[in-house]
């Protein structure tokens, strides 16, 4: 188009350069996708936090790649509508879908309905944000550390929307793996009431990501008590880790690592099995130029968002490690805990 692009680089000056002469990445590969419509959809309803990012990058990456970028929210059944929408559409590349991987591959480990899905067959584009976990408390709690709460005699009572969405089931497993007595409410139907719940003593705690919890605790009335995570939280590096916090076993660690594992997977970005390899690298090219760019970096933390991209290659890899961990009697024993053993109505 004669258009002179702007390329950016962390540690080097922003420099124009006309199409042609732009070093090694997407521009010097075919644009298969030029002036061409092409699907961007969510899992996330319009104004979550999905929706937010999907909208972040969609913006970035039309421009960057030319094409017709078209935003679709499908917010049913905890994304798997939205996968079902990628895995039914092309596999050329024109749709693709912002979704979580932890929940994605929990999915298909548990066996949930309607799951129709091959993780370890999705192509993975790229990581948008992999924030970790924190157990959000009352201020007014009587646990002063996570510590107490695990060899506490006391039921530690949890809130949730349902079995698997992504938090209760970790919930489920601390309390399986380190031995404290808990139980997990479900039915909640999102942050606010279930916030609302731990504030008034209706339930002791919930699991989230340190990205919602940091403005979770805003109000003053709740706090982070422990990150779930090997490295402290950059949103609460006050907060020490459940490795610091508990004298952990062998056993113990392997299943705290790989969960912590799955939550690493983060926000991704994926497309439809199948996608030729010259428009998968195309992609993966573009967004990782699109994800690292200062600018884009710029608008997602003025949007009050956590960028920390990761290759879609080593995503790829993630994934593999996280369905491969757990042997059958491990799955087995998963899936009692997060389907069974501290299920409450």
């Amino acid at each position: 188009m004669g258009v002179l692009l702007r390329h950016f680089r962390y540690g080097l000056p922003a420099v124009c350069l006309l199409a042609a002469a732009v070093p090694a990445g997407a521009a010097d590969m075919a644009n298969p996708f030029k002036d061409k419509p092409m699907k961007f959809i969510t899992m996330g309803s319009v104004g979550g936090g999905y929706d937010a990012y999907m909208r972040t990058v969609l913006e970035h990456l039309g421009k960057k790649i030319g094409a017709r970028m078209v935003p679709v929210n499908e917010n049913a059944a905890g994304g798997l509508v939205a996968m079902n929408r990628l895995i039914n559409s092309p596999p050329d590349g024109t749709s693709i879908l912002l979704t979580s991987g932890e929940g994605t591959a929990l999915g298909q480990l548990l066996g949930n309905p309607g799951v129709r899905y091959d993780v370890r067959k999705l192509v993975w584009l790229a990581r948008v944000s992999g924030p970790p976990k924190v157990v959000l408390v009352s201020q007014k709690t009587s646990y002063k550390s996570f510590a107490e709460v695990v060899k506490s005699d006391r039921v530690f009572v949890w809130g949730g929307t349902g079995k698997t969405d992504g938090n209760s089931d970790y919930q489920a497993l601390l309390g399986h793996v380190l031995g404290f007595k808990m139980k997990n409410i479900h039915g909640y139907k999102g942050s606010r009431g279930m916030n609302l719940a731990i504030e008034q003593g209706e339930i002791d705690a919930r699991v989230l990501t340190d990205e919602s919890g940091s403005r979770a605790t805003r109000s003053g009335k709740i706090m982070a008590l422990v990150t779930l995570s090997r490295e402290r939280s950059v949103k609460f590096p006050k907060v020490p880790t459940v490795f610091e916090e508990v004298k952990t076993t062998a056993a113990q660690e392997k299943w705290l690592d790989w969960r912590a594992g799955l939550t690493a997977l983060g926000r991704v970005i994926v497309t439809t099995p199948g996608t030729p390899k010259d428009r998968v690298d195309f992609l993966r090219a573009s967004l990782k130029e699109v994800l690292t760019d200062p600018a884009y970096i710029a608008n997602a933390k003025k949007r009050r968002l956590e960028p920390q991209y990761l290759d879609g290659g080593k995503v790829q890899d993630m994934v593999i490690k996280s369905m491969s961990t757990l042997d059958d009697k491990e799955l087995a024993e998963l899936k009692h805990v997060v389907l069974t053993k501290y299920y409450t109505k």
